[in-house]
C-alpha cells in the first residue's frame, strides 16, 4: 500500500484538537518544529513518496528495493513491505534488471 499524496491531503476543519495545559511543576509544552519535505523535486513517473527518506520515486522501485534488499535502509522498511504486499501481482509480472530473458512463443 502506498502512502497518500501529501500534497493532495484533505483538511478536516471540523475535527477538534485540544492541548492540555501542563501540570504544576512541569515544563511548559514545547511546540514541535514542523519539518518540510527533504526533496521538493518530483519526477514525471514518480507516484510514491517515501516517508523514511523524504523523496519521490516510482512505486515499483520501492517494491524492488525491499524485495531484493538492494539498499540496507530499504530492507526492513514497513512502508516498502506494505507496498510489496499490496502490489505483489503487478510486481511479479514485471521483468526486472538481472532477470533471465523471457522466451516469446
Amino acid at each position: 500500500m502506498s502512502a497518500p499524496d501529501p500534497l493532495k491531503r484533505a483538511h478536516n476543519r471540523s475535527r477538534l484538537r485540544t492541548i492540555e495545559p501542563p501540570a504544576e511543576g512541569e515544563a511548559p509544552h514545547r511546540r514541535r518544529r514542523r519539518t518540510g519535505f527533504k526533496s521538493t523535486f518530483r519526477p514525471a513517473d514518480a507516484n510514491f513518496f517515501c516517508w523514511k527518506y523524504g523523496v519521490w520515486y516510482n512505486l515499483m522501485d520501492c517494491c524492488y528495493r525491499h524485495d531484493h534488499r538492494t539498499y540496507e535502509g530499504c530492507a526492513p522498511c514497513g512502508q516498502g513491505e506494505g507496498n510489496l504486499r499490496a502490489n505483489a501481482d503487478l510486481y511479479r509480472r514485471m521483468r526486472h534488471l538481472g532477470d533471465p530473458p523471457r522466451l516469446v512463443r
